[in-house]
């Protein structure tokens, strides 16, 4: 016997997936929540049942690549010093490359990412990530670790100028020429 979506998981899982789309199309600020709404065939009302605003849309479209981040972290949390800077350059590469879209789309709300307490957890995260790249507590390291990820983050945005695996190379080699090892 097939399982059946209730109703509003679907509609809800519409309105996250119309709002990807939208936000990558037309960029978070220029995308309403009427845009939303129209794309995803319901009403604005609907949308508002389903989300608080759209911050909480955006933390929905940015949750996956948020939890694989969150894992990500947890991981590198458990490995020994010495170990976390190899783990967090591959493991980001990984995460930055499947989740491409997504980080289009986070790249249009960096400027006020500070004020969005929805995806403050994904913030924690990404600032952990990037002293876990730096591989010491070398301020300068912390620099070219914040420099290498806005770099990576800023190629990743382009989703039909390379292959996933041209991607990985690409960040790959960046990454370890930047980042001394620790």
């Amino acid at each position: 016997m097939a399982v059946t979506t209730p109703a509003r998981e679907r509609t809800r899982h519409e309105i996250v997936r119309q709002a990807m789309d939208l936000f990558q199309a037309k960029g978070y600020n220029a995308t309403s929540l009427q845009d939303i709404a129209t794309a995803a065939g319901c009403s604005k009302a609907t949308v508002l049942y389903h989300f608080s605003g759209k911050p909480a849309v955006l933390a929905a479209v940015l949750e996956p690549a948020a939890a694989d981040l969150a894992e990500l972290i947890a991981a590198a949390d458990a490995l020994p010093q010495a170990e976390t800077q190899e783990f967090a350059i591959q493991r980001f590469i990984d995460l930055a490359v499947v989740h491409r879209g997504v980080i289009d789309v986070l790249q249009d709300v960096i400027p006020v990412i500070v004020e969005m307490p929805e995806i403050a957890g994904l913030v924690a995260d990404g600032m952990r990530m990037t002293r876990y790249l730096a591989g010491s507590d070398d301020p300068l390291e912390h620099d070219l670790a914040k420099f290498a990820v806005n770099g990576l983050l800023g190629e990743c945005r382009h989703p039909g100028e390379r292959t996933d695996d041209e991607l990985r190379r690409l960040c790959d080699i960046a990454l370890r020429r930047l980042l001394r090892r620790a």
